[in-house]
């Protein structure tokens, strides 16, 4: 017949053990995978050259104090403001086709250098040259655009 257990063993690794077999697995883990392990000590040792290691741990450090400093920023008018400007703008451009948007800004661009290379003509525009401007189809589509849209932004603002 056996003994009365009188005594119970911990059988569970001491923390010596533990540390030896967490080590074994980083060292093989480190050697089936020597590249990025490489690379991630590179990327540390070219940030701590540039001091951007240091800037980050002091910024970990002091995470609280810039994070309520952060938030009390954004609470103010001015930031507040030019967010709801930002998701309005994107609102439009969502609302905008690709297509068209970039067909004006191609517009814009050639235009620009036109108008660029009109504006070294020292020569005078007078009043007979305006009106005849005005005769010009392309002069005049743009002046209605311009009209209509400036009219559209008018009733708006009432």
């Amino acid at each position: 017949m056996a003994e009365p257990i009188s005594k119970i063993r911990d059988t569970s690794p001491s923390k010596e053990e533990l540390e030896k077999i967490r080590l074994a697995e980083l060292k093989s883990s480190i050697a089936s995978d020597e590249s990025g392990f490489l690379e991630m000590l590179e990327l540390v040792k070219l940030l701590n050259d540039s001091g951007a290691l240091e800037a980050v741990n002091s910024a970990m450090k002091a995470k609280e104090d810039i994070t309520k400093t952060l938030l009390n920023e954004w609470r103010k008018e001015p930031i507040t403001n030019a967010i709801n400007n930002l998701m309005l703008s994107s609102q439009l451009l969502t609302d905008t086709k690709p297509e068209t948007t970039e067909k004006m800004l191609e517009n814009i661009k050639n235009a620009t250098q036109a108008a660029d290379t009109a504006a070294k003509n020292e020569e005078i525009l007078g009043l007979f040259g305006l009106m005849k401007a005005l005769k010009d189809p392309d002069v005049n589509r743009t002046l209605r655009y311009g009209v209509t849209f400036l009219k559209e932004m008018g009733k708006q603002l009432k």
